[in-house]
């Protein structure tokens, strides 16, 4: 595995319909850093800007102000396809990351070529399904045996950890995680979630992964940051994080939301 620099998020900000009855701060100096192979995990209520932040590290959404930064390289302006060698990310819907109509192997050779200039040629080689089956063999899922299978034949968490697999397979720097096992059930999940440890394992890139599931926010990842009307309100670290539960998680929230209220 190798070596790879983090991610540098530093005082964004970002305002919709400014100027407008329906203006609304949705990042409002937003700042963390993450290592390389550090997993945070992003939780906070609707409308907190999670989506928005992962969005702006993506280049989705350029920002009004504030910085990002890759490998110590400022991408703050550059829009999404100019990070796309440098950044992977999985979606909530299981169907979004891979195509049906395809086989296992092309959807892997396409992924394969990502950042490469692309041929026409997905046809099988020994080197690639090697490489491929040993990819896929980590999952415990016996997909590595299942290459000339269309995608269309994989369950919901079978296909999401296919995705995990085409996303980390050239070791991206950065991982974005967005809600990406929200869609399934809770076995398929925990199924995703072990693929995601071992992706990020394999990989070693930095990686943000936002979700409402608390039990998955204290039991996965070394941090744990909240967000509030488009801050961060409380960062927690692996020691932190492992004395917490679920339960103490959500009272923490509801606690800090309700002191911000009382002196607003």
């Amino acid at each position: 595995m190798n070596a790879h620099p983090g991610l540098c998020v530093r005082g964004l900000r970002k305002t919709f319909f400014g100027g407008t009855v329906q203006e609304k701060t949705v990042l409002n100096g937003v700042s963390f850093s993450l290592q390389s192979g550090e997993f945070a995990v992003l939780v906070g209520s609707n409308g907190a800007g999670k989506s928005t932040t992962i969005n702006a590290v993506a280049g989705d959404l350029l920002v009004d102000e504030g910085q990002i930064f890759i490998s110590e390289l400022n991408v703050t302006s550059l829009p999404a396809y100019k990070r796309a060698h440098a950044i992977a990310r999985v979606f909530q819907d299981p169907m979004k990351g891979t195509a049906a109509a395809l086989s296992i192997y092309e959807n892997l050779a396409l992924a394969d070529q990502r950042g490469r200039r692309r041929g026409l040629r997905l046809g099988l080689s020994k080197a690639k399904v090697d490489r491929f089956r040993a990819s896929l063999s980590v999952l415990g899922l016996g997909l590595e045996n299942r290459l000339k299978d269309h995608v269309s034949q994989l369950s919901g968490g079978q296909r999401q950890s296919l995705t995990l697999i085409m996303a980390t397979l050239n070791e991206p720097q950065i991982l974005l995680l967005d809600e990406h096992t929200a869609a399934l059930d809770p076995r398929a999940a925990e199924l995703v979630m072990k693929a995601s440890l071992e992706a990020i394992r394999r990989s070693g890139a930095a990686t943000l992964m936002v979700t409402h599931n608390m039990e998955h926010a204290v039991n996965y990842g070394d941090r744990l940051l909240m967000m509030h009307d488009g801050k961060i309100i409380f960062d927690l670290n692996s020691v932190a994080k492992a004395k917490t539960t679920a339960a103490e998680l959500v009272e923490r929230f509801h606690h800090v939301i309700s002191d911000r209220m009382m002196f607003a």
